[in-house]
């Protein structure tokens, strides 16, 4: 077994048989089925290789497709796409007819995968087979309620009750149709999460998948649902709690109220704390020192977990306008989602380029080009030391460099916004600003 990046790695490899699948057409020689869940939040772009077969990658909290192999013993290795470096490597036999579920985890800065294996095509009329995994070490011991839609928790009936980074012995069959999903701590009776008309349409093997979320708003966590493509179905506790954070790119403080309710001040060039919130919609609205209406009513909409930031900005006729944007909720620790966004009036785009430290701006990988004026853009960078630069192109072609940071390693598990913004004191007039 392959040690892992952080130290040695006890595999937990739970194989287990049950019914379940269907075949499409492309795979109906194929002897066994291979799928890959990421689960381990400190690792960024996981890839799997069965051999010389390359499976797929998946970032957190997402699976590949399923391939289709001869049955036969393979080498599996998880490679880290952005290092290459080997995470966890092991021998493992797939077996005719089966489908195997691996879900690469992590406990103790130590990579690990767990294992769900059963039969492929399986006679399920009307039916569906229910797997369920816990990766939540929020709630390291819960139990699993599935109640028929628009049922209460008093109605719902126990699936499995599962330990961290355990793996349901065996599966649980249900009718198809929708369910409201309940999970409690093990042996209370209290949910602490609930989602609603979760849909099992198909007679086929479900894979649920408990585990944390790691945006700005703590303490959630997710239930993912796998099946037999790459697209993972995420389900956000229905009750979770939201909240929203405001940047003042204004030259005044600022006064800001939700539902005619001040809830906070914000100086000039700063972002303001978190402000907590249930789910709904509220009326947004900004007043200046004097108690000037500066923005009445704009409309901001909140769902359970949503964590939002609020861009303040002026336009060219100097009216205020508000840009609200969903923040991301995945690991910022190998790799960081950085919202960029234009607040210069005075040009049709911008573009921004983050320089490695063997790059210039003309062979730059990671850049946003043509930025339009309060248009925003996520872009992904890998751990690495950035130049941020902020660029111009005119119309006949000449390239201006409006501002440009000193190299900087972004910091772990912040989340981050890149602006760029008018200053009159910068000696072009503009600037970029690096906010968390």
């Amino acid at each position: 077994m392959k040690r892992t990046q952080f130290g040695a790695a006890l595999l937990l490899s739970t194989v287990i048989a049950a019914c379940g699948g269907g075949s499409s057409s492309d795979e109906a020689s194929a002897d066994t089925y291979l799928q890959l869940y990421n689960g381990a939040a400190s690792a960024g772009n996981i890839q799997l290789k069965a051999g010389e077969t390359t499976i797929g990658s998946a970032s957190f909290g997402d699976a590949t497709s399923v391939v289709a192999l001869e049955a036969d013993t393979y080498d599996l290795v998880f490679t880290d796409v952005a290092t290459a470096e080997e995470l966890v490597s092991e021998q493992k036999q797939l077996t005719k007819d089966d489908k195997m579920l691996l879900i690469l985890t992590e406990q103790d800065q130590q990579f690990d995968y767990l294992s769900v294996s059963f039969k492929r095509d399986a006679e399920l009329e009307d039916k569906f087979n229910l797997y369920l995994a816990n990766l939540s070490t929020q709630y390291p011991n819960l139990d699993v309620y599935l109640a028929a839609e628009n049922k209460p928790f008093a109605d719902a009936v126990l699936q499995d009750s599962l330990s961290l980074h355990e793996v349901s012995s065996q599966a649980k069959t249900n009718a198809t149709g929708k369910y409201n999903l309940y999970l409690t701590r093990a042996g209370q009776t209290s949910p602490v999460f609930t989602a609603e008309s979760v849909n099992f349409a198909y007679e086929n093997t479900y894979v649920l998948i408990v585990r944390d979320k790691h945006g700005p708003l703590e303490q959630q966590i997710s239930v993912d649902v796998v099946l037999n493509s790459s697209t993972v179905s995420a389900f956000n506790n229905k009750d979770a709690s939201a909240q929203f954070r405001l940047y003042n790119s204004l030259s005044e403080r600022v006064h800001l109220a939700l539902d005619n309710q001040l809830v906070g001040t914000v100086n000039a060039g700063e972002m303001s704390g978190y402000v907590a919130s249930s789910k709904g919609d509220y009326s947004l609205s900004v007043r200046d020192g004097s108690g000037n209406l500066l923005l009445n009513s704009a409309l901001l909409s909140l769902t359970a977990g949503d964590s939002k930031q609020i861009l303040l900005y002026n336009t060219a006729d100097s009216s205020t306008e508000a840009l609200a944007v969903t923040e991301k909720d995945t690991p910022q620790l190998t790799a960081h989602d950085v919202l960029v966004a234009n607040l210069v009036t005075d040009f049709e785009a911008l573009s921004i380029y983050f320089v490695r430290q063997n790059e210039t701006i003309s062979n730059a990988k990671y850049s946003v080009k043509n930025l339009a004026f309060k248009r925003q853009q996520s872009i992904n960078l890998p751990q690495d030391y950035y130049a941020i630069a902020l660029v111009h192109v005119a119309e006949n072609g000449s390239t201006t460099l409006l501002d440009k940071t000193d190299s900087m390693m972004l910091t772990p598990e912040r989340y981050y916004s890149l602006l760029a913004e008018k200053d009159d004191a910068a000696p072009s007039g503009y600037k970029l600003k690096l906010v968390y």
